[in-house]
């Protein structure tokens, strides 16, 4: 009930901002296409309209996290609100995407004027600031596979789709992009795919993942507080 409650409010957020500005042009991205970076800076403000988007940040080694994957009627680009040339988020479309772009200073010239799309964008932005926290907990105080099947469970719910023997159908996810959103190596991430497959609560080709999330729950006692979806 809490996550259904998030989705729906986060919706509300994201069709309160789109009420107030203007129609823009649309832009396709292939497979892999790099959408901002270390060498494009962000400087627009992106809706998701079609595919799916990963969001990383790199570090000065060139490591890179995992920090969300967008879905459609998603904002992300935030990062291009702040005037700082040393930021080093990268956006990359993980399949054939569309976007909707506004420039920052549109973005921001609506929002002085209409203080409600003002509220829900700050809205938005709170809520995904609220499971970055989450995730920083989470990375402090559980063990890798727990934080791997709280990973699992959350794209499961964002991603994906109940099946009729109450499967989670979801978009296949590779090992490392796994453990760059989880903060482990593809090995380690693999062994414990492995692990969770001989158990009977997951199953996965490259056709994509299905996850018996309501098990892997209650294995992992891990409530829908902990892994309610905050971003959508």
């Amino acid at each position: 009930m809490a996550a259904n409650t998030t989705v729906l409010e986060s919706r509300t957020y994201v069709e309160e901002v789109l009420s107030h500005l203007p129609i823009a042009r649309t832009t396709d991205y292939t497979k892999g296409q790099i959408i901002y970076g270390r060498n494009t800076l962000a400087k627009n403000i992106h809706l998701l309209v079609a595919g799916k988007v990963e969001i990383s940040q790199i570090s000065e080694d060139g490591s890179e996290v995992l920090l969300e994957v967008i879905r459609p009627d998603e904002f992300f680009g935030e990062s291009s609100i702040i005037d700082n040339r040393q930021r080093c988020e990268r956006s990359r479309a993980i399949e054939s995407s569309v976007l909707m772009t506004w420039s920052v200073s549109e973005v921001e010239g609506i929002a002085m004027k209409q203080p409600r799309m003002a509220m829900a964008l700050l809205r938005i932005l709170a809520q995904r600031n609220a499971e970055f926290c989450r995730r920083i907990e989470s990375f402090a105080t559980d063990t890798i596979e727990r934080r791997l099947a709280r990973a699992l469970i959350r794209f499961s719910e964002r991603l994906g789709s109940r099946e009729e023997d109450g499967a989670v159908a979801m978009m296949p996810f590779t090992h490392g992009m796994l453990g760059r959103y989880v903060g482990t190596s593809r090995e380690i991430i693999t062994h414990h795919m492995t692990r969770l497959r001989k158990q009977g609560y997951i199953s996965y080709s490259r056709k994509g993942i299905r996850l018996y999330s309501d098990a892997l729950k209650a294995a992992f006692a891990i409530g829908t507080d902990a892994s309610a979806d905050t971003s959508s």
